[in-house]
């Protein structure tokens, strides 16, 4: 079993000392999922757009920035949309 992506409220801190880890914006939620992402090997990112406080979509998926009560968020996914995916896929063609 994969380990779970998380990240602490330090590491939010330092990478964006702009963002309230208590206070997060939609754009925020997608900022931090970004950063998590960007440092995993092999993730490219296909396109990507805000949802709401808690979730943002990824290459077609939904992921959730869910606090863990521990000062860190972990990244769950809870969906995916196979109208995003294809319309990702339409966007890379040449």
């Amino acid at each position: 079993m994969e380990k779970p992506l998380e990240i602490s409220f330090m590491d939010v801190r330092e990478a964006f000392p702009f963002i309230d880890a208590e206070r997060l914006s939609p754009q925020d939620v997608l900022e931090i999922l970004l950063h998590v992402f960007r440092q995993t090997q092999g993730f490219v990112d296909r396109g990507h757009e805000t949802n709401n406080r808690e979730t943002a979509w990824l290459n077609g998926y939904l992921y959730r920035l869910r606090d863990n009560g521990m000062d860190s968020f972990v990244v769950e996914n809870i969906g995916s949309s196979v109208d995003k995916m294809a319309a990702l896929r339409e966007q890379q063609q040449p």
